[in-house]
C-alpha cells in the first residue's frame, strides 16, 4: 500500500509541475531604452535556464517610430550583455544583425519582437550571470525563454476568407491543458486516499 501512495504522490507532483510548467509567462522588462544610452535593465540567470541547450530567448518591444525624422537618432538597436564586469557584449549572435560599430543588434523598425539563441561560448555564463540590455530607440516589454522556436507569423498577411466562422482563438488552449492535468492529479489523490 505504501508503495502506492508514493507512486501516487510522485505522479501528482508531476502532474503539478506540468501546471506550473504551462503557466509560467514571460518575464516583464518594462523599460524604455530612450536614446542617451543610460537606461538599462538586468535579468538574472534564472530567467535563462535552459540556454546552454540551444532554448529560444524572445523579446517583445515597442520602436519609437519618431526617431525616422530626428537627425542623429534615425536608428534601433539592442546591447545584450553578460551581467558581469565590465558588462560585455554577448557577441555572435547570428539570427540578429550586428551594428556597423559592431557593438549592438540592429532592430527592424517594423517589428515588435526578436528571437535568438545565445551563442555557445556565452550560454554557461548567462544562465549564472543572467544578462543586462541597453539600446537606442524602443521600449522593452517582455522577454521569455522557450525550447520551441516561436512560430513566424510575419509571412501571412493575407485576409481570413468569408466562409472562415469558426470559433476565435482564444488562446486558452495551455488553460485547458492545465486545468485538466490538474484534475487528473486531485483525482489520484482522492483514489489513493479511498484505497486506504
Amino acid at each position: 500500500m505504501k508503495l502506492r501512495k508514493l507512486i501516487t504522490g510522485i505522479a501528482a507532483s508531476a502532474c503539478a509541475a506540468a501546471v506550473l510548467a504551462v503557466g509560467a509567462s514571460a518575464y516583464d522588462l518594462n523599460t524604455d531604452l530612450n536614446i542617451f544610452w543610460s537606461a538599462n535593465i538586468t535579468v538574472p540567470g534564472t530567467e535563462f535556464i535552459g540556454v546552454q541547450d540551444g532554448a529560444y530567448v524572445t523579446i517583445t518591444y515597442t520602436v519609437d517610430q519618431s526617431l525616422a525624422d530626428m537627425e542623429g537618432h534615425n536608428y534601433w538597436c539592442i546591447k545584450p550583455m553578460i551581467n558581469d564586469a565590465g558588462w560585455p557584449l554577448v557577441d555572435g549572435i547570428t539570427e540578429l544583425t550586428t551594428s556597423e560599430a559592431g557593438d549592438s543588434y540592429v532592430i527592424d523598425p517594423d517589428t515588435t519582437s526578436i528571437t535568438f539563441t545565445i551563442p555557445e561560448a556565452h550560454a554557461e555564463h548567462v544562465e549564472i550571470a543572467g544578462l543586462a540590455f541597453m539600446g537606442h530607440g524602443i521600449k522593452l516589454e517582455t522577454l521569455t525563454v522557450s525550447n520551441e522556436a516561436p512560430a513566424d507569423d510575419a509571412g501571412d498577411t493575407s485576409a481570413p476568407t468569408e466562409d472562415n466562422k469558426g470559433n476565435p482563438d482564444t488562446g486558452v488552449e495551455g488553460v485547458a491543458a492545465a486545468a485538466a492535468a490538474a484534475t487528473v492529479a486531485a483525482g489520484a489523490l482522492i483514489i489513493s486516499r479511498k484505497r486506504k
